[in-house]
Order: C-alpha cells, then structure tokens, then sequence
C-alpha cells in the first residue's frame, strides 16, 4: 500500500507540475480545401506578465501565414506579425504578437489571435511549439506545445518526452523497491 500511496503522489506531482504552466491554446477551423484558421487563446500562470508569444509554423507543413486579428493591446508594440517558413535557410515560419502595455497580468487570460494559413499536411493541423518571452530582454519565459481547445475547457497534452521521463522514474522506482523488499526476505 505505501508503493502505490507514493506512485499516486508521484503522478499527480507530475500532472500539477505540467498544468500549472502558461498555456496557449487552440482551435483550428476549416475555411476551404488546404486554407486553414488558428485561434489562439494564451493564459498566464506564470509570476511576471506576459508580454510577448511566438507559436512557431513547421517549415514543409504550413505556408501563406496571414494574421487575421489580434486584441488592439497585443497589436502597438512590436505588433502581431506572421512570417511564412522558409526552406532556402531552413528555418520555421512563426506568427509573434506583442504587448503594447504592461501585457497579461499572472492568472489572466487572453483571445483574439487569429492566423490563416495554408496546410501542406494530411488531416488536421495539430499542436505547435510556443515560446512566451519577456519582450525586453528577449529571454524565453516558458516554452511548450498548445492545446487543442474543446469549447472553453482545454485539453493538455503531455509530450513524449515527459512521460517518457516519468514512465522510467516509475519503473526505476519500482525496480529499486522491489529489489529492497527481495533482498529482506531473503536475509529474514
């Protein structure tokens, strides 16, 4: 019973960790054929306030990024711009929107950013990578996947890689305790 009290402890100690992080989310809309909108909805549940995001467009997968709106805050200051990918550095297309005042207050959130975009892929378009900066000193405050939002409710994703991590410091864990409690019997 103390194992899976720990494991419990351990999972949820995760799932609180990833959820407590900033957060863009999104939903993708059809307009015609390979023409496609993202709608973007940022939440701040960080310490500082938000004032800049980039959600970044992979390069042979999207093309013709059109911004369509963003709040009339987020457009003032640097502004909100999209830049298609481009393969001839490689690099990939981003679209960057920045705060024109003090930007999101920690708790809050914000929607309104919009970019059209052509889709090269199969199926729908799926989640990015973000990264939200502190638009003064360039510096990434947090950088992650979106979300794919149903209604007002997101849905997290976890990447690969995290429960990747998790999965083995899981198994490891259980290894190590399993050893201990053979290595007692046999000494009992």
């Amino acid at each position: 019973m103390k194992i899976t009290g720990l494991l419990v402890a351990l999972a949820s100690s995760l799932l609180i960790a990833h959820s407590a992080n900033a957060q863009v989310s999104y939903t993708a809309t059809d307009i015609s054929g390979s023409t496609w909108e993202y709608n973007y909805t940022i939440t701040n549940n960080l310490g500082v306030n938000l004032t800049e995001f980039t959600t970044f467009f992979t390069q042979g997968l999207y093309t013709n990024l059109d911004v369509l709106s963003a709040p009339s805050n987020w457009e003032g200051g640097g502004g909100a711009l999209a830049i298609d990918p481009d393969p001839s550095i490689p690099a990939d297309g981003f679209f960057d929107a920045e705060a024109s005042d003090a930007g999101l207050a920690p708790g809050a959130s914000q929607s309104g950013f919009s970019v059209e975009f052509t889709y090269l892929g199969t199926g729908t378009p799926g989640a990015q990578l973000f990264n939200f900066v502190d638009s003064s000193s360039f510096a990434t405050l947090e950088a992650g996947n979106t979300t794919l939002s149903s209604g007002s409710v997101s849905v997290p994703e976890i990447d690969p890689a995290s429960w990747t991590a998790a999965m083995t410091l899981l198994l490891g864990t259980l290894a190590l305790l399993r050893g201990r409690k053979t290595a007692r019997g046999a000494r009992g």
